[in-house]
């Protein structure tokens, strides 16, 4: 029974991988405003009432790690060591995506020529890093005791993954314009160490 379940589950991950690959492929080529459901489907052999139990809508398919990434980004507020700030938390979680993209000097699918092409992507795009901000401030108001509404917990949250999503959006977009992606990981670190060191000695020292 647990070999079945195994297998069932990893026919899910591989149906889903092959929905998500066959979307980014079609809106690479063709735009995502241009690109149906039906035609995803159809390039991914699958109908389209299975591409919408994995995915609701369309820009999910390009996102489709998101949840991957926000489950990520809260584990390491959760289970960041005693005496360690939040803020040294998205230091480490922006230092190391870029310097994953040192090490590999690509993106798969070219992400963000897609998201960058797209308005409605973009709008997306930003709507994700509010959730995940909105997220990070539920964890620390459950860390300290307090409403999910506090004011304190949010203002920090938005402005640690607004960082963070100003380094990761600025560099994209260079890599996307067809600037080398090595050489942009390498200044965008140096970038995120000066950002991060501006919010820890104080906005005013510039």
């Amino acid at each position: 029974m647990a070999a079945s379940g195994g297998l069932r589950e990893r026919k899910k991950r591989q149906t889903r991988q092959a929905i998500a690959e066959a979307a980014a492929a079609l809106f690479a080529e063709r735009g995502f405003e241009s690109v149906t459901v039906d035609e995803v489907a159809r390039a991914a052999d699958v109908s389209r009432q299975t591409v919408f139990n994995y995915f609701p809508s369309k820009e999910e398919m390009l996102f489709d790690r998101d949840a991957e990434i926000e489950a990520a980004l809260l584990g390491a507020v959760r289970g960041r060591a005693p005496g360690m700030s939040v803020l040294e938390v998205f230091r480490a979680h922006t230092l190391a995506f870029w310097q994953r993209i040192e090490a590999l000097g690509m993106l798969r699918h070219e992400f963000w020529a897609i998201v960058d092409s797209s308005p409605v992507l973009r709008d997306y795009a930003e709507a994700t890093f509010a959730r995940h901000a909105r997220s990070v401030a539920l964890v620390l108001a459950a860390e300290r005791g307090v409403a999910d509404d506090d004011p304190g917990c949010h203002a920090l949250a938005r402005v640690l993954c607004g960082v963070n999503a100003a380094m990761l959006t600025c560099g994209l977009h260079r890599i996307a314009r067809g600037d080398d992606a090595r050489v942009v990981a390498r200044e965008m670190v140096l970038e995120a160490e000066r950002a991060y060191g501006l919010l820890e000695r104080g906005l005013n020292d510039r």
